[in-house]
This record gives C-alpha cells, sequence and structure tokens, in this order.
C-alpha cells in the first residue's frame, strides 16, 4: 500500500476518493486522523469534570448502601450499547442542535456529547479506585486531627489524587478514539477538516463505512487496512503513555496539595461538595433518562408479535419482527464465551497463582491492557481477514464469535484477576503453611469466595459482547438472516439489526421497539450479575 500511495500522502493527504472519476483515486487521511483526536479530547473535555466529581463522591462521600445502588447503575451506564447511544444521539442531541439553528444537525460537537456520556463510567470507575486508595492513606489521619469531611476531601483526597487520574484520563481517550458506531451516527461522516460545528468523520467511521464496498485485494481495501493499522497505532501509543504516567506516579511515594493552590479553605470544600453531589445527581439521571426514554417511546410499540416474528418487508424492519435477531445475539455472544471464558480465566488464575516472575506477569498485563484498548472494528478487520477472507468461512457465527472473544478477553480477564487478588491474603497464607498445594488451595478457597465474581464477569462479558456491532459488520453479521442452527451459519445480532434499520430509513417506532428489546436484555442480565454476587457471597459463608 505504501509503495501504491506513498506515506507521505496517505498520512498527511486531505482527499479521500476511492473511485476514478477520470481524475484518479486518491488515499489521504489526515482529517480522519483529526477528526479521531478531536472528537475524543472534546469528549474528554466534557466528561472529565463530571468525572472527578462523581469519583469524589463514590470514594470520599456515599455511604456503602449508596455506592451498592450506584455502582450497578453506572455499570449500566457502561453496558448500554454504543448503537443506542448513537441512536439516542440521533433522536435527541442532534435534534437539539437542528432546533438551536444548525442547518444538519450532526457535527463534531454532537459526537462529542455522546460519546462524553459513553466514557463516563470508565473514568468514575478507575478514578474512584484511585482516590479511594488516597482516601484510605490520608483521610483517616485527619479525621483524628479534627479535619472535617468535605475539607479534607477538598484540601487533602482531591489534590493528592488530581495527578494521579491522568492515566485514566489517557485509558479512557484510547477507548474514546476506538468508538466506532456511536460517533457514526452523529457526526456527519463527511471528509473535512474538523470544525466543532462542522462535520467529520474517524477512521472507524472510514473502515466501518467503506470495507462492505472495498473490492478484494484492491488498493482501497489495501488503504482502510492501513487506517485501521494507523488507528491501532495511535490508541497504543496512548496506552504506552498512560503507563509510563502512572508507573512514574507510583514511584512517587509523597503528596504535596500546594498551599498556594487550595487557598478557599471551608468555601472551597463546600464548592467541592455541591460539585460532588452534582456530578453523581447528573450521572444518575443520565442513566434514569436513557433507559426511561428508550422504554416509554418503545413500550407502544412493542407486541409478542414482534419479539416472535421475523423481519419482513422491502425495507428492513417495516413488518415482522427481530426473532432472529435475537436468537442471533445469542449465539454470537455463547460462541464469544465459549472462546474468550478459559483463556480469560485461565490467564486471571496464572498470573495471580501461579506466575512467579514479576517481569512475566508484567508483560502479560501490558498484552492484556494492550488487547483491551484495540478499537473493537479494528479487531472485526482481524477476523474479516483471516477467517472470513483467508479461511475462506464467510460471514458466519464463528468469524464472528472469534471477533466478539478478542473484544471481550481483556474485560473478563481483568475482572477475574481483580477479583481473585480481593481474597484475604491471610487465607492463602494459612493454606500454604499447612503444605497445600496451589491447585487445592484454587479449588477449595479462591474458586468457591470469588465465585459470584467469577460468574458476574462472565455475564457482563456476555452482555458486552451482545451489545457490540462494529465486529460483525464484516464479519457475522447479514439482513434478513434466519434463526441460526450452526455456528457456520450467517447471523443477524440486534444492535447490528437497529443500525441497518436506521440506515435504511426504517420509521421511527420499529427502531425504538428494537432499542427496547436491547435496552431490556441489558437491564436483564445486570440483574443477573447483582444476583450472583450476592449468591456468590451467601455460597461463601455456608462454605
Amino acid at each position: 500500500m505504501v509503495h501504491e500511495i506513498g506515506l507521505d500522502s496517505f498520512l498527511f493527504g486531505q482527499s479521500w476518493m476511492p473511485v476514478d472519476f477520470g481524475t484518479g483515486t486518491t488515499f489521504g487521511i489526515f482529517n480522519f486522523i483529526c477528526a479521531t483526536l478531536i472528537v475524543s479530547a472534546l469528549a474528554l473535555a466534557l466528561s472529565f469534570v463530571v468525572s472527578v466529581g462523581a469519583a469524589l463522591f463514590l470514594s470520599c462521600a456515599g455511604s456503602t448502601t449508596v455506592r451498592n445502588i450506584v455502582y450497578p447503575a453506572i455499570d449500566l451506564l457502561a453496558g448500554i450499547p454504543s448503537v443506542v447511544y448513537g441512536f439516542v444521539g440521533l433522536v435527541v442531541v442532534v435534534k437539539l442542535f437542528l432546533a438551536a439553528g444548525h442547518p444538519s444537525g450532526s457535527c463534531v460537537l454532537a459526537a462529542a456529547i455522546v460519546l462524553a456520556v459513553m466514557v463516563v463510567p470508565f473514568m468514575v470507575s478507575s478514578m474512584s479506585d484511585t482516590m479511594t486508595a488516597v482516601k484510605q492513606t490520608y483521610l483517616t489521619a485527619s479525621y483524628l486531627l479534627g479535619v472535617p469531611r468535605w475539607y479534607g476531601i477538598y484540601a487533602i483526597v482531591l489534590p493528592a489524587s488530581i495527578r494521579m487520574l491522568w492515566p485514566s484520563v489517557m485509558l479512557a481517550f484510547a477507548r474514546a478514539m476506538g468508538e466506532t458506531m456511536a460517533v457514526m451516527m452523529v457526526v456527519g461522516n463527511a471528509n473535512l477538516f474538523p470544525t466543532l460545528l462542522g462535520k467529520g468523520e474517524t477512521i472507524a467511521s472510514l473502515i466501518a463505512l467503506e470495507m462492505g464496498t472495498a473490492a478484494v485485494d484492491s488498493t482501497h481495501m489495501h488503504a482502510l487496512f492501513a487506517a485501521g493499522f494507523v488507528l491501532l497505532v495511535i490508541v497504543f501509543t496512548v496506552d504506552v503513555i498512560a503507563n509510563l504516567i502512572k508507573n512514574r506516579m507510583h514511584r512517587r511515594t509523597t503528596y504535596s496539595s500546594g498551599t498556594s493552590t487550595w487557598i478557599l479553605g471551608r468555601v472551597g470544600a463546600r464548592l467541592v461538595q455541591a460539585w460532588a453531589y452534582a456530578s453523581i445527581t447528573l450521572v444518575i439521571g443520565t442513566v434514569v433518562f436513557l433507559f426511561a426514554y428508550v422504554f416509554v417511546q418503545g413500550a407502544s410499540c412493542m407486541s409478542w408479535d414482534f419479539i416472535f416474528d421475523s423481519p419482513s418487508g422491502a425495507i428492513l424492519g417495516t413488518e415482522g419482527g427481530v426473532f432472529p435477531a435475537i436468537a442471533g445475539s445469542i449465539w454470537f455472544s455463547v460462541c464469544a464465551l465459549v472462546i474468550a471464558a478459559p483463556l480469560a480465566i485461565g490467564t486471571a488464575i496464572f498470573t495471580t497463582f501461579y506466575c512467579k516472575h514479576r517481569t512475566i506477569a508484567a508483560a502479560i498485563r501490558r498484552i492484556i491492557a494492550c488487547t483491551a484498548g484495540a478499537p473493537s472494528i479494528v479487531l472485526g478487520l482481524f477476523a474479516y481477514m483471516l477467517l472470513v477472507n483467508e479461511l475462506k468461512l464467510g460471514r458466519c457465527i464463528l468469524a464472528g464469535g472469534v471477533a466478539l472473544a478478542l473484544m471481550i478477553i481483556p474485560f473478563i480477564e481483568v475482572r477475574a484477576e481483580k477479583a481473585l487478588m480481593s481474597i484475604p491474603r491471610e487465607l492463602i497464607v494459612n493454606a500454604r503453611s499447612l503444605g497445600c498445594s496451589t491447585s487445592y488451595v484454587l479449588r477449595t478457597i479462591a474458586i468457591p469466595y470469588c465465585l459470584g465474581e467469577l460468574f458476574s464477569s462472565l455475564v457482563l462479558g456476555g452482555c458486552y459482547a451482545l451489545g457490540a456491532t462494529a465486529p460483525l459488520i464484516f464479519t457475522g453479521g447479514v439482513a434478513y438472516a434466519p434463526v441460526p442452527t450452526s455456528i457456520f451459519d450467517p447471523a443477524m445480532a440486534l444492535p447490528l439489526h437497529l443500525y441497518l434499520m436506521l440506515a435504511q430509513g426504517t420509521t421511527v417506532p420499529q427502531v425504538y421497539a428494537t432499542a427496547f428489546v436491547l435496552m431490556t436484555l441489558v437491564l436483564f442480565v445486570n440483574l443477573i450479575v447483582t444476583v450472583g454476587a450476592q449468591w456468590g457471597k451467601k455460597q461463601w459463608n455456608q462454605y
């Protein structure tokens, strides 16, 4: 591809013309790179203040009961499929821009707003862990000295935590750059240099929109794969920078609040308190709004026929129902879990209990982190090239399942490892001091102790796969596909069905009803996770 186009022309060219209309073809991705960076940076700027405030509340102010309610709500926000975010962005955010006088409603700022909502739960989760560690180290001691709680949060926790939050911000930035469907549905998809109220197109959107029309082994296809490689390099570079910042922060053992900065005293403490409460209210309000909006709009269109019929009509979704899409989503998710579960759980067990060398364990965790940051559209490209194109499997559940498995392996592994690391150290030490083998400790202590958390990580991984769209566009999703009978059949999935209906101009009621079914599945899965976690704790207490 470099010989055909030239590296400079490819990276810094602003013209993308894959079809020759007499002036030749051109493949320059500079505008797409800029749009990817600018949309992601704007999303982080919009979400940072809310995320820090919500993390402050959860780590320092919320009671155990409140946290047990809020954290599942934030998990719900993270579990909403990106295509639903894109759909709500189209019918709410874009319409608001139209009402404000914007000519089309679709623009870089609209995409950034939608993307900001998507990255908030990931930032809140990682930031609250950092702030909790700082709180445990310093805030308890400040209480003994008579320092009021919110003054301690303002003068100690916030300044000590703020510079340690940058790894979380960088990782969220990497994740935002890989988002495909939600951004693609509201950004306008025009090869223009991105401006705040102008249209743009990200690299992930470019690949998703054009890979289906690119001829096999053509320059067009090679350019799309090269664009995916560039996106992967950018994401990995950001991930490496985040890791370097994190390591540097861990090497520093002292924290300074900087008295010249935190000079507002009790007024500043009150402002931080108001900021934290406003932020957590906004996060919870967003969760309630998203589910309430989809449920209210979609409930009037729901019927048993819609759930159990197959789609029909000249335009997808205008008649019939979504049963093949529901069945296909289950097939894809189960296939992905069968592939991912043993690899993810096995890796977590190995790094926690069997790996004796810190360097090897650190290398494994670095690979997991890099895989977690890989854009889902790039994972879909990999599965397409290997399974669909090279191995000639065609579009099928197995190809889509492999792409989804690559996506959820780090998701499951990180949660499983965290669950295994939460086992009280004294239990492991006492068992080994009695001569128990590692395998015996795993069977009798480790697995029973965190069984509920391991179950939850698998179910959440399946839910993550259930809501994915981008990896299935090239690998296994086919419109009007019947209910599959084997892993070598193509299938339709609910999120892809929703996106295709929007792309083909299907009437809105059917789209709302499809989103209703998808959100109901997400809510049901999260209920299973909550029940599973409680069941695991109960089983251990009875053990």
